[in-house]
C-alpha cells in the first residue's frame, strides 16, 4: 500500500464516520419524545406553627378552594382569613334563646397601617473635584483642582466657571468654595495633602 492509498483510506474512514454520525443524529431527531408521568411526592401536613411572615405557598388552601357560598364574603386583604360559617336557622323557631341565635364571635378589626412619610429626595452627589494646592499669582490665589479620577487638572481663580457647571466662589489657602450651577448648592473643598 502506498502512501497515497493510505491517505485515501483514512479520508474514506473519516467520511464513513461522519455519515454514521449524521444518520444516528437524524434518527434521534425524528423519534418522538418520550413523555413520562411525574408523580409529585405526597405533601405532609406541617407541624410547625405558621407565622405572619411565613412566605410559603400553602398548597392545602390552593388545592381546596372555598365553596361558591364564600364568594364575596372574605376580606381579600387578610391572608388566610376564612369566613365564619353562619349557623342554619330553623324555620318556625321564633324564640330568642341562645340556641336559636348563637352569639356571633367577636372579630377583631385589622390594625390600620400607618403610612410612613415618603423619604425625601436623595442628597445630590458630591462635587467630583479635589483641592490639591494653590499659588499666589499677582496678589490673587489660583487653586489647583483635579477630578476624582486624578486624570484632569484645573488651575482656577475666584469667579471662574469650571466644566460649564461649577463656579469657584472663594479661594483660601485651606479651602475652595465651589457652587454647583445645575443643582443650587455649595460645597467646601478642603486642601488635601
Amino acid at each position: 500500500m502506498s502512501r497515497r492509498d493510505r491517505q485515501r483510506l483514512s479520508i474514506f474512514v473519516v467520511l464513513i464516520a461522519v455519515l454514521v454520525l449524521t444518520v444516528v443524529l437524524g434518527y434521534r431527531m425524528n423519534t418522538p419524545a418520550i413523555t413520562s408521568a411525574v408523580q409529585s411526592p405526597e405533601t405532609k401536613p406541617t407541624t410547625k406553627a405558621l407565622t405572619a411572615n411565613d412566605a410559603r405557598i400553602r398548597l392545602d388552601i390552593v388545592e381546596n378552594p372555598d365553596s361558591a357560598q364564600d364568594i364575596g364574603q372574605k376580606n381579600l386583604f387578610q391572608y388566610g382569613q376564612r369566613r365564619v360559617p353562619a349557623s342554619p336557622s330553623r324555620p318556625g323557631a321564633r324564640g330568642t334563646t341562645a340556641e336559636a341565635n348563637p352569639p356571633v364571635p367577636a372579630v377583631t378589626p385589622p390594625v390600620p397601617v400607618v403610612p410612613q412619610a415618603p423619604p425625601g429626595p436623595p442628597p445630590p452627589p458630591p462635587i467630583p473635584l479635589k483641592y490639591t494646592g494653590f499659588a499666589v499669582v499677582s496678589s490673587s490665589l489660583t487653586a489647583f483642582l483635579t477630578d476624582d479620577s486624578g486624570v484632569r487638572h484645573y488651575n482656577v481663580s475666584a469667579g471662574e466657571v469650571l466644566m460649564g457647571r461649577y463656579r469657584i466662589s472663594q479661594i483660601t489657602d485651606k479651602t475652595v468654595e465651589v457652587e454647583d450651577l445645575q443643582i443650587p448648592r455649595r460645597q467646601m473643598l478642603v486642601l488635601q495633602k
